[in-house]
């Protein structure tokens, strides 16, 4: 189970990082858009330099964001209602995790396999973004990359929950 575990372990750092580059793009375009904006103000349009396309840059970013983050964290990612299992056996909150890893497996395939195809579309019809100009191929295969990562962890912590019965239980840990 070590290189199963090592393999998840590496595949969510690596979504961190994505996720957390992403985040610092976001906030990078807020920041100079913003100021770019403020000196076209206060030059009453003598200084004509505005960033264009950041609400574009910043939507992307965000959908990279979310699904880095998603693929991340998706052991972490379920929402425990006490009153439903507070006197459930361990081991039976364990196999229902594992069923939902299971469920975030086939999502995140379906989302793959549907990016992976608007991304081909993308690239045979030249699609491109509205503001930019820039080709949407791009944009669909990291999603699409990022939502296979997500499907593969999820695979991978469902093994180990069907294996070791283990799983992130947030009850325990008070978070």
């Amino acid at each position: 189970m070590t290189p199963l575990t090592k393999l998840s372990q590496g595949i969510s750092k690596f979504c961190q990082f994505i996720g957390g580059l992403s985040l610092i793009i976001i906030v990078m375009m807020t920041m100079v858009d913003v100021v770019t904006r403020y000196i076209f103000k206060l030059t009453d349009g003598s200084f004509g330099f505005t960033v264009k396309g950041t609400v574009e840059i910043v939507s992307y970013f965000m959908l990279f964001a979310l699904l880095a983050a998603f693929a991340a964290f998706v052991e972490r990612s379920q929402i425990i209602v006490d009153i439903f299992t507070q006197k459930m056996p361990q081991a039976i909150k364990g196999y229902l995790m594992a069923i939902f890893m299971f469920g975030f497996f086939a999502i995140g395939m379906v989302f793959a396999w549907g990016l992976y195809e608007s991304g081909m579309d993308a690239l045979e019809y030249g699609k491109v973004t509205q503001d930019l100009s820039i080709s949407m191929m791009p944009i669909y295969m990291v999603s699409a990359v990022l939502s296979l990562l997500l499907a593969v962890r999820a695979l991978i912590e469902s093994i180990t929950i069907f294996k070791t019965g283990e799983f992130f239980d947030a009850e325990e840990t008070g978070a």
